[in-house]
C-alpha cells in the first residue's frame, strides 16, 4: 500500500514540470486521546489513544481542476506497527465561484460544517477519515448547500454492500438561521447471504432553526442557539419491521478565547433501533442516542492554543441518560500546513481559526 501511494506520488512530480502548473500539497496530522468512563449498555467503556497522519500532494491547473494523492495513516498507541492502518487518498476535485466537487477517495474535513454526533461518531470520524464517493458543495456568503455520497463497504460473498448518502444546508439572512439534515444509510446483502440477513434502511430528517449572534457579539468567538427536530425511518425488509423515532433536538453553542461550552439535548425514541443487529455498518451516529427517551451532552473545551494551522483543545463531556451519568475526556491537536498557509504568513494568527475533526 505504501509503495503505491509512493508511486502515484512520484508520477505527480515527473509530470509538473512538463505541464507547468501549481504544485499543490497538504500535511494534516491528528492527535487524540480519548477516555470513555461510560456505565451504560448501550456502548463499551473504552480509551482511543494515537496519531493520524494524512499527507498529500498533487497537481493543479487552470486555478480551479486538481488532482491529489496521498495516504492516511493511523496508529494506536501501544499497537504494533503491523496493527496500524493505512487508507489510500486520491481524488479530483473542481472549486470555482463557490460551486465545488469532488470525486474519489478524499478527506471528510472538506465538508464545509462538521457533523452533529448522532450523524457520525467521533470514534468514526478518527479511524474513517476519508469518503469514498462523490461531493458537491455551493457556498456563498449567508449560506451553503452540500451532498455527497459514501461508499462504505463493497459487495463480497462475506460481506454486505453498504453506503450513505448525506444532504446538508443552512440560510442565515442576518441574525436568524434556517437549515438542516438529510441522511440515507443502506445496507444491503452479501452475495452468499446467511440465514436472515436482509436490506436494512436507516433514514433521517432533521430541519432546524436558530439564531446566530456571533457578529452581535464582537467579544464572543461564537454565540448561537438551534432548535430542530428528528425524524427517522427504519425499515427491516426481511421481517416487514418498521420504525419512526423522532423527537425535538436543541443545540446551543458558546465560544470565548480559551474556553467554550457546548450542549445538546435530545427528547425522543431510540434513533438506532437495529444497531444490536447491523451496528455501524448502517449507523454511523453516537450510539448513545439509543436511550429511547432523552440524552443530553454537555462539552466544556478548553482550548490551549488556535490559528490558522494548529488547534490544540481539551474536551470534557458528560453524557446525561435516564439511567446513567457518563464522562469522557479528550485531548486533542490538529496541525495542518498546505502551500497557502505556508505563503500566507501575515495571516497565520488570524481567523478563521482551523477546526478539530469532530
Amino acid at each position: 500500500m505504501i509503495k503505491r501511494v509512493v508511486y502515484i506520488a512520484l508520477f505527480f512530480l515527473m509530470i509538473l514540470p512538463a505541464s507547468a502548473q501549481k504544485l499543490m500539497w497538504d500535511v494534516d496530522f491528528w492527535g487524540y486521546f480519548d477516555n470513555r468512563e461510560y456505565n451504560t449498555d448501550l456502548t463499551s467503556a473504552k480509551t482511543l489513544f494515537g496519531i493520524r497522519l494524512s499527507p498529500e500532494i498533487g497537481v493543479e491547473f487552470d486555478d480551479s481542476h486538481r488532482l491529489m494523492a496521498g495516504a492516511s495513516w493511523i496508529q494506536p498507541f501501544g499497537a504494533e506497527v503491523k496493527e496500524s492502518k493505512i487508507t489510500p487518498t486520491l481524488y479530483y476535485r473542481y472549486s470555482k465561484r463557490g460551486f465545488s466537487m469532488s470525486f474519489g477517495m478524499f478527506p471528510r474535513t472538506q465538508l464545509i460544517d462538521k457533523l452533529p454526533s448522532y450523524m457520525l461518531y467521533d470514534s468514526i470520524a478518527i479511524y474513517r477519515p476519508n469518503i469514498a464517493g462523490a461531493l458537491f458543495q455551493y457556498q456563498a456568503k449567508r449560506g451553503y448547500v452540500e451532498a455527497y455520497i459514501d461508499w462504505t463497504q463493497m459487495q463480497t460473498k462475506t460481506r454486505r454492500e453498504a453506503f450513505v448518502i448525506l444532504a446538508d444546508g443552512r440560510w442565515t439572512p442576518k441574525v436568524f438561521m434556517v437549515g438542516g439534515y438529510f441522511s440515507m444509510n443502506h445496507l444491503a446483502r452479501s452475495k452468499e447471504p446467511a440465514e436472515g440477513e436482509s436490506v436494512m434502511d436507516h433514514i433521517s430528517i432533521s430541519p432546524y432553526v436558530g439564531a446566530d449572534f456571533t457578529e452581535l457579539t464582537p467579544k464572543l468567538d461564537t454565540l448561537s442557539l438551534r432548535v430542530g427536530y428528528y425524524v427517522g425511518v427504519e425499515r427491516h425488509r426481511g421481517t416487514g419491521q418498521k420504525f419512526m423515532p423522532n423527537g425535538p433536538l436543541v443545540e446551543f453553542n458558546m465560544a470565548w478565547k480559551y474556553i467554550g461550552l457546548d450542549n445538546t439535548f435530545y427528547y425522543g425514541g431510540d434513533m438506532y433501533p437495529f444497531y444490536g443487529l447491523c451496528g455501524a455498518q448502517l449507523y454511523q451516529g453516537d450510539p448513545l442516542y439509543r436511550s429511547g427517551k432523552w440524552y443530553n451532552q454537555t462539552d466544556i473545551n478548553f482550548y490551549f492554543f488556535r490559528n490558522s494551522f494548529v488547534n490544540c483543545s481539551a474536551k470534557l463531556s458528560f453524557h446525561i441518560l435516564p439511567n446513567s451519568f457518563n464522562f469522557q475526556q479528550q485531548l486533542a491537536v490538529r496541525f495542518n500546513l498546505n502551500e497557502s498557509i505556508w505563503k500566507d504568513k501575515e495571516n497565520r494568527n488570524k481567523k478563521p481559526y482551523l477546526e478539530g475533526i469532530y
